[in-house]
């Protein structure tokens, strides 16, 4: 028996999230032209110990939505103050392995905290990041923007100073989705695993 919501072949397109999309592309702007001029106007904040962590990472996720799975690509920042807090910045596009065409991607920012350990080459983590999700549902019934936040946590591994690599599990909550009309809308929580390597910048 089809799903109550196959019933609705229509798009729908969400535009009010793109608050989220625009304080992500001004933080990633932050970090990639920050130490620049950081060096100009302040050259002793490296002292400081800011430390900047760009990297890639391959994703699997459950979207939460008729039980589909989907894999995809993306992209992450990290910037830390001090041995302990700092901030993280990530872009995910799921487009591997999707069923009858389901897309989806992510773009978040928020807080992280790492744990301290006696091997200093191993960092656990917690984070927290609120942002914009998108999806493309399956079979073209629909398409939505919406508001996201995502607890998550992993480890980063030390392969030398300039090369970390890490393995993380976030657990995002999409309140409004689906947002079909007639169908209730009880929030979808994307949720997976995700690998990745990353280069510290100076």
């Amino acid at each position: 028996m089809p799903s109550p919501l196959r019933k609705h072949l229509f798009h729908i397109h969400f535009r009010q999230n793109r608050l989220p999309l625009s304080l992500f592309l001004t933080f990633t702007s932050l970090i990639a032209f920050g130490p620049r001029l950081t060096a100009q106007v302040a050259p002793s904040a490296t002292a400081h110990g800011l430390v900047i962590w760009v990297g890639g990472e391959y994703s699997n996720f459950q979207t939460d939505f008729e039980g589909n799975r989907i894999g995809g690509v993306g992209v992450y920042a990290d910037i830390d103050r001090t041995p302990h807090w700092g901030a993280e910045a990530e872009a995910r596009w799921f487009r591997l392995g999707s069923e009858s065409g389901q897309t989806a991607s992510n773009y978040l920012v928020g807080g992280r905290y790492r744990f301290p350990l006696k091997d200093n080459r191993l960092f656990p983590y917690a984070k927290f990041l609120a942002g914009s999700g998108v999806m493309k549902y399956p079979s073209d019934i629909g398409h939505g923007s919406y508001f996201a936040y995502a607890p998550g946590g992993g480890i980063d591994f030390r392969m030398s100073h300039r090369i970390s690599v890490r393995v993380d599990y976030e657990y995002q909550h999409w309140p409004a989705a689906p947002g079909f009309p007639g169908v209730p809308s009880h929030g979808l929580s994307p949720n997976g695993i995700s690998v990745g390597a990353a280069w510290r910048l100076p």
